[in-house]
C-alpha cells in the first residue's frame, strides 16, 4: 500500500487535509469521493529509492521524443474536445505502450476533477517541472492548447538540440575507442615481450613503458575493484549535485560559461517571457515564473534579482543590462519597452538565439572532430614512445 497527502473541500466547503493509503492514485480518488470530498491536490507522501528507479527506466523506454509528442497530439485534440476526452482518447490510443498507465491516471484524475497541472505532478520526473507550469499558467489563463501547442514546439527545438549535441559525440568517441582498444592489446600483448626481455638482460625499461605497463597490469587485476569505486564515487557525486545547493550553483554557473548552453537558457528565458506577457501576467509574475521555470540555479538567481528590482519600478532592459545579458538582446528590449512592443521584441531575441543556437551546433561537429583526433593521437603518441624507446634500448643489451 503507498500513502497519499491529499488536501480538498467536503460539501460544506470546509478544507479537508490528511492521509490515506490506497493501491495507487485511482483508488485513493475513489475512497475520497466516496468520503464526499472534493480533492484538489493529491499526492504521494514519500517516493522511494525503487519508485524513483522505476520512474527513471520509464523515462527511459518512453525515449526523448514522448513528452513532445504527448503535448503535440494533446493540443490538437484540445481543438475539438475536452481535455478529458483528449487523455482518454489518448490513453486509448497507448495500448501496451509504456505511456498507457501514466495516460490512465491522467485521465481519472482530470475526470474527478483535478486540475490537469496537478495532475501531471505525480509524474514530475516523466514531464518536468517547466512543462507542468507552463499547463498551469494555460489552465489559469484558458489558453491550454495554445500553451500546449508552444510546449511541444519548445519542447521539438530543445530535443532537436539535444540530438545535433549527441551526434557531433559520436566521431570523437568512437575515435577514442578505438585508440583505447589499440593501448589494451599492445599494453597486455606486446609491452610484457619487452618486460621479460629486459629482465632476462638485466636492463630497465624506460618510464613511459613502466607505466602503461603497470597500470595496465592494475586495470586487469582489480578491474572490478576500480569499477565498484568508479560507480559509488559517481553517486556520491549525483547525490551531492542534488543535495548540495551551492555546488549545484557552482556547476549551473560553469555551464552559463559555455555559449551554447547559456542561448539555449536565453531562448526558453524570452520564449517563456513573451508567451506569459501576452497571456496577461504582470511583468514581474513572469519573470518569477520564468526563474521557477529554468533548472539553471544561476540563471534563476539572476532572474530573482531582475524580478526583485522590476517589482520596485526598474526598467527590463536596464535591469538585464546589469546582468551582462548579450548588447543584442539589451537593445531589443530597450526598444521594446520604449515602444510598447516588449512582446514582438522578446520573440526577435527568441529568434536571435535560435538562430546563435543552429550556428554552433553546425560548427560543433568538426570541433568535435578536431578534440577527439587530438585526444586519440596523443594516446597513440605515447604508445610508439612506449614500443619504439624499448626497441632502441635492446641495442645497447646487446
Amino acid at each position: 500500500m503507498k500513502k497519499f497527502k491529499y488536501k480538498g473541500y467536503d460539501a460544506q466547503a470546509v478544507e479537508q487535509v490528511g492521509t490515506l493509503e490506497a493501491e495507487d492514485y485511482a483508488e485513493a480518488y475513489a475512497a475520497l469521493n466516496y468520503q464526499g470530498v472534493k480533492v484538489v491536490k493529491l499526492e504521494q507522501t514519500q517516493q522511494s529509492f525503487l519508485k524513483s528507479l522505476e520512474n527513471f527506466y520509464l523515462r527511459w523506454k518512453l525515449g526523448g521524443q514522448w513528452r513532445l509528442v504527448f503535448f503535440r497530439e494533446l493540443s490538437v485534440m484540445l481543438g475539438v474536445m475536452t481535455l478529458h476526452d483528449s487523455l482518454r482518447t489518448l490513453a486509448g490510443a497507448a495500448k501496451n505502450h509504456p505511456s498507457e498507465k501514466i495516460l490512465k491516471d491522467l485521465v481519472a484524475a482530470v475526470g474527478d476533477g483535478q486540475n490537469f497541472s496537478l495532475s501531471l505532478e505525480r509524474y514530475e520526473e516523466i514531464f518536468g517541472g517547466d512543462a507542468i507550469q507552463s499547463v498551469e499558467i494555460g489552465e489559469a489563463s484558458g489558453n491550454l492548447q495554445d500553451v500546449t501547442a508552444r510546449l511541444a514546439s519548445q519542447l521539438e527545438r530543445n530535443y532537436s538540440t539535444e540530438k545535433k549535441v549527441r551526434g557531433a559525440m559520436y566521431y570523437p568517441l568512437f575515435v577514442l575507442l578505438a585508440a583505447l582498444i589499440a593501448a589494451i592489446i599492445l599494453i597486455n600483448v606486446t609491452l610484457p615481450v619487452f618486460e621479460n626481455f629486459f629482465a632476462e638482460q638485466g636492463g630497465e625499461l624506460p618510464l613511459i613503458t613502466l607505466i602503461l605497463l603497470h597500470g595496465g597490469k592494475l586495470l586487469s587485476e582489480h578491474l572490478i575493484l576500480i569499477v565498484f569505486a568508479l560507480s559509488l564515487i559517481a553517486i556520491v557525486l549525483a547525490t551531492a549535485y542534488e543535495r548540495i545547493q551551492s555546488l549545484r550553483f557552482l556547476t549551473d554557473k560553469l555551464k552559463f560559461n559555455s555559449k551554447l548552453l547559456r542561448e539555449v537558457e536565453f531562448r526558453n528565458f524570452f520564449s517563456r517571457l513573451s508567451f506569459l506577457l501576452e497571456s496577461g501576467v504582470t511583468l514581474d509574475e513572469a519573470i518569477k515564473l520564468c526563474a521557477d521555470a529554468t533548472k539553471n540555479l544561476f540563471m534563476q538567481k539572476k532572474l530573482t534579482e531582475i524580478k526583485f528590482l522590476v517589482e520596485r519600478g526598474g526598467n527590463l532592459g536596464d535591469l538585464v543590462a546589469k546582468e551582462n545579458f548579450p548588447p543584442l538582446y539589451v537593445g531589443l528590449i530597450v526598444t521594446g519597452e520604449a515602444g510598447g512592443e516588449l512582446v514582438n521584441m522578446l520573440r526577435q531575441c527568441e529568434s536571435m538565439s535560435d538562430f546563435e543556437v543552429e550556428e554552433i551546433l553546425r560548427s560543433l561537429p568538426a570541433k568535435a572532430e578536431i578534440f577527439g583526433t587530438l585526444i586519440a593521437g596523443l594516446i597513440v603518441a605515447a604508445l610508439v614512445f612506449a614500443v619504439i624507446l624499448p626497441i632502441l634500448d635492446v641495442t645497447n643489451l646487446l
